[in-house]
């Protein structure tokens, strides 16, 4: 049976996606969109470089045990860096009009309350044994455009989901992929398309997540991250996160966040979930690890 898990607002269709939280200029961050995700994705890492967290490589659980739940939160320890706006009001860039007609945030890092870390991927890394991928929603995920900026920043989508890509603005966009296991799209996107001609299906699951980019307009980018399992979230606007249904056992997730050198807070954290319990945890990022 499947469980959804609300990260920031309730989807209508059957399986959930997360998106990332929008930034703003050092202030308080707001949702730009829709942040929720379905609960039974699977993942394998294909890279064995590990922090000092003990590692295992799958996961073990009792047949039979009930699953439990892992929540917590990304916070950033040391001193937390200022970013500039990405584009200013009134910059000189190109289509000035259009993608300097507001501030845009730097999005690379998105700090709340106490320093909790927005848009930080958790994905168990090796989904047990029998898992089956959730199946696609028949509603659309919505992946926008407006002030030349993608909407939302970041986004867990199950495999075979349907992504329209829409724009908002009245400049001519290019939506272009960089996925290791799925096929590239690098397809331009119409002024002022509401309709979503541009769409996106991933048919496999990739390790980590993805870049999206605009070549119109270098400066925009975005994370996809395709998973065939549910155990997957991203952290919401103070860093928090929750992962119901987790089987009963010994998992191994890894902790990404596109600022971190590597791109990994953690490569390999080794966590226990048991039976009806909540496995809470404070996953440390320290600021020495950022690279920005």
């Amino acid at each position: 049976m499947q469980r959804f898990i609300l990260l920031l607002s309730i989807l209508s269709a059957p399986v959930l996606f997360t998106g990332c939280e929008e930034a703003g200029g050092g202030g308080a961050w707001q949702p730009t969109t829709v942040a929720v995700l379905p609960p039974d994705f699977g993942m394998a890492s294909d890279d064995d470089a590990a922090t000092d967290v003990p590692a295992d490589s799958g996961a073990s659980a009792s047949a039979g045990s009930g699953p439990g739940v892992f929540a917590g939160r990304v916070v950033l320890t040391g001193t937390a860096p200022s970013l500039p706006l990405l584009i200013a009001q009134g910059a000189n860039v190109k289509d000035a009009a259009v993608c300097a007609a507001v501030d845009i945030p730097d999005e690379r890092l998105v700090l709340g309350a106490d320093n909790g870390v927005a848009n930080v991927f958790i994905s168990i890394q090796k989904a047990p044994r029998g898992t089956q991928p959730p199946e696609p929603s028949p509603e659309a995920v919505i992946f926008d455009q407006k002030n030349c900026r993608f909407l939302p920043h970041c986004l867990i989508v199950p495999v075979g989901q349907t992504i329209k890509v829409l724009s908002d603005d009245n400049v001519a966009h290019n939506t272009h992929t960089f996925p290791k296991r799925n096929s590239g799209v690098s397809t331009g996107v119409a002024a002022n398309d509401r309709e979503g001609r541009l769409q996106i299906v991933y048919k496999a699951a990739e390790r980590e997540p993805l870049a999206v980019k605009c070549d119109f307009h270098a400066w925009m980018s975005a994370w996809h991250f395709p998973v065939d399992h549910p155990w997957a979230a991203l952290t919401d606007a103070d860093g928090r996160f929750e992962i119901s249904d987790v089987p009963a056992g010994d998992h191994v997730f890894t902790v990404w966040h596109e600022a971190a050198k590597g791109k990994y807070v953690q490569r390999k954290l080794k966590v226990t979930i048991r039976p009806g319990e909540t496995t809470t945890m404070d996953i440390e990022y320290p600021s020495s690890l950022l690279d920005l």
